[in-house]
């Protein structure tokens, strides 16, 4: 490839003087089959590519960025270039957006914040729309939200009407020659959280085409290569602005007739052309990089002949002339090419539809090559190539489609490793040869017989004779091969999270309400009906007086049940309620109505509060308080790690957890966590309760064992039993103790006792054996327990009252009464071990655990039903380092401050010293530590100065 190089330079210097673009035409000819400098594609992160094509999609606020030129259909942001507000408290913003240079053929969608807007009508050139009545997401309340006035981008396009509505928006802001939105849209806090992002799918500028007898057709939307670029190279706004008499407008024709070429992508599916040209163009690129896009899209040659630029796409065809002994003077050069330039596999990116027009990438052979042959697959050809990886990555800006991607990557793989080069000196005959032109090459000394060429240099010499570069042709690269059809990507129905169902139902109740002091209130009570939407993060209640104009927002809250204290009998109240998601979008209001016909202890304290550390969360968790005017917790943070923090001595920590929500995730501390539960009125609980974290959390974990339980459970029982491979609390009633005929009882099951509630209020599962790791560690411990609840006093036939106002299930399941939890005691020396606490997962430094489950039963008719029950133990990677570590001259003995558990650690090396010749050997590993012994060439020990680093656990 050295000779064709040097050969193109020659060109280039001859050229130079004739015309000041002849280096585009010969250097670009073969750009898009040349190895980048650097690769287009990083081994990690983004490159200019991505970020290119990234950044096209996103908003810009500029008055002098660079405009992109669209040819063919893509996506694309834009730069906003005007944005004001108007209306009673700014209600309106209006945006002038500019997208790309005109004039394009169509626009056909928008999309703000990444959501396709229905329209009214059909968007055109310079005509206001609104939003469809069908549209979700931005026709709120029976309204539009946004108008757009699409402008094309002609050049005598008039100033938008819509935005003319605003004085600092006048007559002669035009646009003239940019397509651009005129936008305005209506705040709506359920449609929009800030500026909107704007983005629209746009069929590109308007290209003039050419006909067969080379007459230029009207301008028209077109994804043909050839017109594409020769509209860029004659534009004088943002191309090279050539005269047509600069170019061969029938080696254009020529070529966009190679470019329309019918292929089938795949079995059974439809033609395609062979190349398209999709691409938002970078206009602050330079002009060559552009054109060299355009190059690479289409396998084009770019040569300047006879004072003009003539596109000639790379295809099969046949020799104009065969050179034989007799026409070459001199020697020759033959190469094959290097290993720079050879591929075992290369990768192509292009622009995916399919994945919002974000950059994709394909390769060959395919990851999955076994369809192929045995040539041509990666494995046979890295084993040719001496079994070196040999990856080209190249990125092609006009490619939309996978499979012209994939043919572009076969061809370049196929044209790495099958292209002579050869550099010869010719007679006269050389004069008829024009870059891009076959020729057949016979000579005897190399065995080639007519062996077809393609002329890529040409250099005239002073001593007339011409220098011709030439690479290998082979027609078989350019047949398209058919693909692997594109797997669909399956369809999702994910909710619209801009639109969120209403609550089911609002039922108004009031009620007397008696404090301790005896005063007496009335209260309205607000009973909502679920949202049948899975996505409501909290109701917001509204109430107020009939006759009063405005409402009050009286609860923000995901709970049901909403009381309102102090209302007054014989008023008619309006009560309305919404449904938001965590979005911030609204629901509409369900109303209801109630005449009044018609305080408080503080309430219940908090029980079973319990902290559980993972990661850098602490998971907080407790039960619901009883209260029905329950209103919100509230949870402070002490430092103290005695028991002796306090609820007036801490901090405030969450001012607000919504009813009936028992649980939250706070940042891990090692304190105190105390909470307390306020009421309607704003009471809090008369006492708080705390739970005290000293968990440490740990991370990279080694399994060490896994101990489960079920279904055998071997363990020792207290107060439980085992049926059906379930642990079950015991009855504190034995079968024989009943009296009368056991067919005649009706009430109960068979396992049910003499009398209802006769279950044991708690009672415990010890696990068989105690855990013992080996040594004391510090390890992460994790439980798993699966649990039921049941009745079995609880007949269906046996209920009283109305069937809808049960708290159990239909079976007689009763979760609410009844609980199941996991215990851990730890020891040192399995000898003396602590007191039994409730688990939480984390991390415990001992060696010996002990574990049980303890069942609780509230009502004494319900027991929890274990299935399962079973506790992880592992452990973490720890590192032991030393550095500047004396060896002497002879073993040295490296000790860990702390052993490991497992010999199993790697050890890393580094002498600092080291002679050549020199090594050192790892020996007696311990979970104590190491030996190692540095010697020279001669296998004598010698003293070295090292570090090392062990990593295990």
């Amino acid at each position: 490839m050295g000779g064709i190089i040097k050969a193109v330079t020659s060109v280039v210097k001859i050229f130079t003087s004739a015309n000041p673009l002849v280096s585009l035409g010969i250097t670009l000819f073969l750009s898009w089959a040349l190895r980048p400098k650097t690769p287009d594609i990083p081994d990690f992160g983004t490159n200019e590519f991505d970020d290119f094509e990234r950044g096209i999609l996103v908003n810009k606020q500029s008055n002098d960025s660079n405009i992109p030129v669209i040819y063919g259909e893509r996506l694309t942001g834009g730069t906003r270039v005007f944005m004001e507000t108007s209306g009673t408290d700014n209600t309106y913003l209006y945006m002038a957006i500019v997208m790309s240079e005109g004039e394009i053929n169509d626009i056909e969608e928008i999309r703000v914040d990444d959501k396709a807007v229905t329209w009214a009508s059909t968007l055109s050139d310079g005509a206001e729309v609104e939003v469809g009545s069908g549209d979700s997401n931005f026709y709120k309340d029976s309204a539009s939200l946004i108008r757009v006035e699409p402008h094309f981008g002609t050049d005598g396009q008039s100033a938008s009407s819509l935005l003319s509505t605003l004085s600092s928006w006048g007559s002669n802001h035009k646009l003239s020659g940019l397509c651009y939105l005129a936008l305005r849209f209506k705040w709506n806090q359920d449609a929009f959280s800030g500026i909107p992002k704007v983005q629209a799918k746009i069929q590109g500028k308007k290209v003039i085409t050419l006909a067969s007898n080379l007459s230029e057709q009207t301008a028209s939307y077109s994804t043909n290569p050839a017109f594409c670029l020769l509209d860029y190279l004659r534009n004088t706004r943002y191309g090279k602005g050539l005269a047509t008499s600069e170019i061969d407008l029938q080696s254009f024709y020529d070529a966009s007739q190679v470019c329309v070429t019918q292929v089938t992508p795949y079995s059974g599916g439809s033609d395609i052309n062979i190349f398209d040209c999709n691409t938002a163009l970078d206009t602050s690129k330079p002009i060559i990089d552009n054109v060299r896009e355009f190059l690479k899209g289409c396998r084009g040659y770019l040569p300047y002949n006879a004072g003009k630029y003539n596109l000639i796409i790379e295809t099969t065809g046949s020799a104009s002339i065969t050179l034989t002994e007799d026409n070459i003077i001199g020697g020759y050069s033959l190469s094959t090419p290097t290993k720079n330039d050879r591929y075992n596999r290369v990768i192509v990116g292009f622009v995916d539809p399919d994945r919002n027009f974000q950059v994709n990438e394909v390769q060959y052979p395919p990851i999955d090559d076994s369809g192929l042959s045995s040539a041509d697959r990666h494995a046979t050809m890295k084993t040719a190539d001496g079994g070196f990886l040999l990856e080209g990555r190249f990125n092609f800006t006009t490619l939309t489609s996978k499979y012209q991607a994939e043919e572009m990557a076969e061809i370049i793989l196929r044209r790495s490793r099958e292209a002579l080069s050869l550099g010869i000196s010719v007679d006269f005959n050389g004069y008829d040869l024009a870059i891009a032109d076959i020729v057949n090459i016979t000579h005897s000394s190399i065995g080639f017989d007519a062996k077809p060429f393609r002329v890529i240099g040409i250099t005239f010499n002073q001593d007339l004779t011409v220098g011709l570069s030439l690479v290998e042709y082979q027609a078989s690269h350019y047949t398209f091969a058919s693909k692997v059809q594109v797997t669909s990507t399956p369809t999702t129905n994910l909710p619209n999270p801009y639109t969120i169902q209403p609550p089911s139902s609002v039922t108004l109740d009031d009620t007397l309400v008696e404090y301790n002091d005896g005063t007496v209130i009335v209260a309205l009570d607000v009973t909502i009906g679920v949202s049948p939407d899975s996505f409501v993060d909290y109701y917001q209640v509204e109430y107020k007086l009939s006759t009063d104009s405005d409402f009050i927002i009286y609860a923000q809250g995901s709970g049901l049940n909403h009381r309102v204290l102090n209302v007054i009998d014989q008023k008619v109240y309006d009560v309305r309620v919404k449904a938001v998601n965590s979005f911030g979008v609204s629901s509409t209001y369900v109303t209801a109505q109630r005449t009044i016909v018609g305080a408080i202890e503080p309430p219940a304290d908090v029980t079973d509060f319990s902290c559980n550390i993972l990661g850098q969360e602490a998971h907080l968790g407790w039960t619901q308080i009883p209260d029905l005017d329950l209103a919100f917790y509230q949870i402070r943070y002490s430092t103290e790690t005695d028991g002796t923090g306090d609820w007036a001595n801490s901090v405030s920590l969450v001012e607000k957890v919504s009813r009936p929500g028992t649980s939250i995730s706070v940042p891990a501390r090692s304190g105190t966590y105390l909470i307390k539960a306020f009421d309607k009125l704003g009471n809090a609980s008369s006492n708080a309760t705390s739970v005290v974290s000293n968990v440490t959390a740990v991370e990279n974990f080694n399994a060490i064992t896994t101990v489960s339980e079920h279904p055998d459970f071997n363990g020792t029982l207290t107060d439980t039993v085992i049926l059906d491979d379930t642990l079950r609390l015991d009855s504190s009633e034995l079968f024989d103790s009943a009296s009368g005929n056991f067919d005649a009882e009706t009430t109960r099951f068979f396992d049910s006792g003499v009398t209802n509630k006769d279950l044991k209020p708690t009672g415990n599962y010890l696990f068989a054996d105690v855990v013992d790791i080996g040594a004391k560690h510090t390890t992460r411990i994790t439980a798993t327990l699966k649990q039921t609840s049941d009745d079995p006093d609880d007949l269906f036939d046996n209920r009283t009252g109305l069937f809808d106002s049960q708290n159990s299930s239909f079976d007689g399941d009763t979760p609410a009464n009844s609980n199941a939890h996991i215990e851990i005691a730890t020891s040192d020396d399995n000898s003396t071990f602590t007191a039994f606490q409730n688990f939480v997962i984390g991390n415990y430094t001992a060696r010996y655990f002990k574990f049980r489950v303890v069942l609780t039963s509230s009502d004494l008719a319900s027991t929890p039903v274990v299935q399962e029950v079973s506790i992880t133990i592992d452990m973490p990677d720890r590192v032991f380092s030393g550095n500047d570590i004396e060896s002497g001259a002879g073993t040295k003995t490296v000790t860990f401050t702390n052993p490991y558990k497992s010999v199993n650690y790697a050890v890393g090396i580094t002498g600092e010293n080291m002679q050549t010749g020199d090594f050192f050997l790892v020996e007696s590993k311990t979970i104590n530590g190491f030996n190692i012994t540095f010697k020279n060439s001669s296998g004598s020990a010698v003293n070295r100065t090292f570090d090392f680093i062990a990593k295990g656990f």
